[in-house]
């Protein structure tokens, strides 16, 4: 039997499935299996296993959206930014991309133009398209990948693809180290979806979520970040906050403000302050903020160094 056309015909189900759902379509067990030519137990577990995390609800033998994630043709103005920017952003990633994002988008949006370009250095995956869409069925299917990574094979339950700082990555669990490990997806070769199946952990994908940047480690218990954000970037970190998790705990008269957020390591919260130096200072943990201090030094050090030649 052929198990990527297997997947292939999974995935057109559930992609199909999907689209009309967010159409605002109510679809029923007994016309799906007809149309795809599959039993009503094989749509039962489309919705109660593949798309368990989709938000959908059941009415009867039928299956709608509920309601608020139904996708509509867009009139408000912001929301018509909003997808103009997510167009642009996919302009980026790569044509293929690109242009199948452009028609999705298109489907929402009326044909009001709205004059928005952007440039973001996010890297071109149109080559890699292939390997996506097997991290894609992987994922979707709760089913382990199988790869060979720098020269070594790998077989790994892919929890996410991520991007950080324009790069792409995927965020998966290796059974054999039992680590949570960080691939970069060009340096990934040969990957093949695997029968072997995984149960996701709904606490690792929460932690997943929370990275900030590509010195994320899912492996370590995150600690607290608390920074003073002084008054000329407060407006800023306001509109994009620096992580899903950053708490605004304190508003001071001259306008500066104190934020907490969780980081895992060291270097992911150091990445975090340089971005926005020198109006992001460390408050606590000590040792963090010692360690950014000896950062400056060295380059400082490094800089009239440099000068003297």
């Amino acid at each position: 039997m052929n198990k990527s056309h297997d997947y292939d015909k999974i995935l057109t189900r559930l992609t199909t499935i999907l689209q009309r759902l967010y159409s605002g379509e109510t679809l029923c067990v007994a016309d799906l299996a007809e149309e795809f030519n599959v039993s009503t137990k094989t749509i039962q577990r489309d919705f109660n296993e593949r798309l368990i995390r989709f938000p959908i609800e059941k009415s009867g033998r039928c299956w709608q959206m509920r309601a608020g994630h139904r996708l509509e043709k867009v009139q408000d103005i912001d929301n018509l930014l909003t997808l103009q920017i997510l167009e642009t952003i996919a302009t980026g990633v790569g044509s293929r991309f690109a242009e199948r994002s452009k028609a999705l988008l298109g489907k929402l949006k009326n044909d009001t133009a709205v004059p928005i370009q952007s440039h973001l250095p996010i890297e071109d995956i149109t080559s890699h398209s292939a390997l996506f869409k097997r991290i894609e069925e992987a994922t979707v299917l709760t089913r382990s990948l199988q790869f060979v990574y720098h020269n070594k094979p790998r077989i790994v339950h892919p929890y996410r693809i991520v991007n950080f700082d324009g790069y792409w990555y995927m965020m998966a669990y290796e059974p054999a180290s039992e680590l949570v490990k960080k691939f970069y997806i060009k340096e990934i070769a040969d990957a093949v979806v695997t029968d072997e199946t995984f149960d996701p952990n709904p606490s690792l994908r929460e932690r997943i979520s929370g990275a900030l940047n590509a010195w994320f480690d899912p492996n370590l218990e995150p600690f607290e970040l608390h920074l003073l954000a002084r008054a000329p970037i407060v407006k800023y970190l306001e509109r994009r906050p620096l992580s899903p998790n950053q708490k605004i705990v304190a508003r001071h008269a001259n306008g500066d403000i104190e934020v907490i957020l969780k980081a895992t390591t060291i270097r992911e919260a150091l990445d975090i302050v340089k971005s926005w130096m020198p109006d992001l200072i460390i408050l606590t943990p000590a040792e963090t903020r010692k360690a950014f201090e000896n950062l400056l030094k060295k380059t400082l050090d490094i800089q009239t160094g440099h000068d003297a030649v």
